[in-house]
């Protein structure tokens, strides 16, 4: 199967190619260059910015193609390692990454838009960078786009025609706690999450996926009323992923052994170690009040879709003489914004009472939904390449609603394959999918006169 899909399928190979180059984002660095080499080569006129977009055209393109080349990388292996492999589940074939996010999103789309510099006359691509940390790229685009239409390939679901997503943003609390004395006699253990599976905390917030740093909060609190000091806390990967990866120390007093122990026991989330002594401990009232008073999860459904959440998505912490400094960020996201703003605006006020300081990093409105030409001819050919095709807005971040901000006459639709568990290590891409999209771009790409 995966060698009748390689030579069948151009674009996979080209695909393959991008995942032995690093591109986590706020690292493209190398990808960015092999981007522009290859436009280059294919005949395109070639411009980018200083926020690291990619421009490139050729001919007197009536329809743009969007997508970005950074990646959320998702490993326990910290150097950059994209290894591919093919599986098959159910008589269905998908292509994953050992042991990492397999960078499919939007990796596919990448490969697809090179293909098509290479092959049409007429033909615009937008190569957007570092979108997976707050659509930085589209924020701070400086470059004069040409075409009337624009075809961002970032979406998810084969089936799929996108005309509207959510907008978001980042909520970063800052407090700071004072170091204190380890009493003596003191037992310490360290705590590791274990069984995560973590996803997208956008397509997938309403799946009611565990977050691995409020169900360590829930033990640490469990285990603090039973005697137990925290000594240190922190854990997930990305803003924009479910976390998945939480450690947490404490100091148990002799008297609270028995007590915390049993908690310990009991625990299936967690392992559980002992590990070596700590000179301090922190009053971990008001973090672990604050983790768990924050509203995480699917806050608003309408219909199946959820148009209103949030996700606590990273907690870091830094020790600073006698003090230590812990800065949470939970990133929202919303359909309707009028519900977005509401929701921020009671949130900053429950962060501000726990004393913590509050900034919004990365706001971007929605992309409400949008009738156009452009959706109009791309459904029309859905109707005759799929059998159940949908039109719909999501509950996911593009880049069309900012870009529509920026280029308010140009008309914008969202496609792509259908890709499973992104941001996280079961990131999955159904290879059937790969080609059917492959076709149905190539039939979008006729019907503006590209090729």
């Amino acid at each position: 199967m995966q060698n009748n899909y390689q030579e069948n399928l151009e674009a996979l190979e080209v695909f393959l190619q991008i995942c032995k180059i690093p591109h986590a984002s706020k690292h493209t660095e190398a990808l960015k260059e092999w981007i522009i080499q290859y436009a280059q080569k294919s005949g395109a006129d070639v411009k980018w910015d200083n926020a690291g977009n990619i421009h490139c055209v050729k001919g007197k393109p009536k329809l743009c193609l969007q997508g970005h080349y950074d990646m959320v990388y998702v490993s326990k292996n910290a150097h950059f390692s994209v290894i591919p492999e093919f599986i098959t589940e159910n008589h269905q074939s998908y292509l994953c990454a050992k042991d990492s996010s397999l960078g499919a999103d939007n990796g596919v789309a990448v490969a697809c838009m090179l293909l098509a510099l290479r092959d049409c006359k007429n033909i615009e691509c937008l190569f957007t960078n570092d979108e997976e940390i707050g659509m930085v790229g589209a924020n701070h685009i400086t470059l004069n786009l040409q075409a009337e239409s624009m075809l961002n390939c970032d979406s998810e679901e084969i089936d799929e025609v996108v005309c509207g997503c959510a907008g978001g943003y980042d909520l970063e609390g800052e407090i700071t706690l004072s170091l204190l004395e380890i009493p003596q006699n003191c037992v310490f253990y360290k705590l590791e999450s274990k069984g995560f599976v973590g996803g997208h905390s956008g397509i997938m917030i309403h799946k009611n996926i565990p977050n691995a740093i409020i169900e360590g909060a829930k033990l640490a609190k469990d285990l603090v009323n039973s005697g137990a000091l925290i000594v240190k806390f922190s854990g997930g990967e990305k803003r924009n992923s479910i976390p998945v990866g939480v450690d947490f120390c404490v100091a148990i007093p002799q008297e609270k052994l028995q007590d915390c122990e049993k908690i310990l026991k009991n625990t299936t989330q967690f392992n559980a170690q002992i590990t070596e002594s700590y000179p301090y401990y922190f009053d971990a009232k008001l973090l672990l009040e604050a983790i768990l008073s924050l509203k995480n999860g699917a806050l608003v459904m309408r219909e199946d879709m959820p148009i209103l959440s949030s996700n606590i998505g990273i907690l870091n912490q830094s020790v600073q003489k006698d003090t230590i400094i812990f800065n949470l960020i939970a990133m929202g996201r919303g359909n309707v914004e009028s519900l977005m703003l509401e929701h921020l605006e009671q949130e900053k006020i429950k962060l501000g009472n726990l004393g913590f300081s509050v900034k919004v990093q990365d706001y971007y409105s929605p992309w409400e939904k949008e009738e156009n030409i452009l959706v109009q001819k791309v459904w029309e050919i859905y109707q005759t390449q799929r059998k159940n095709p949908c039109l719909k807005e999501i509950h996911a971040g593009l880049e069309c609603g900012i870009l529509k901000q920026k280029y308010p006459k140009i008309n914008f639709v969202s496609i792509g394959p259908t890709i499973l568990n992104p941001h996280s290590t079961q990131e999955r891409l159904e290879m059937e999918s790969f080609v059917q999209f492959d076709r149905i771009l190539k039939e979008i790409l006729k019907r503006f006169d590209a090729i």
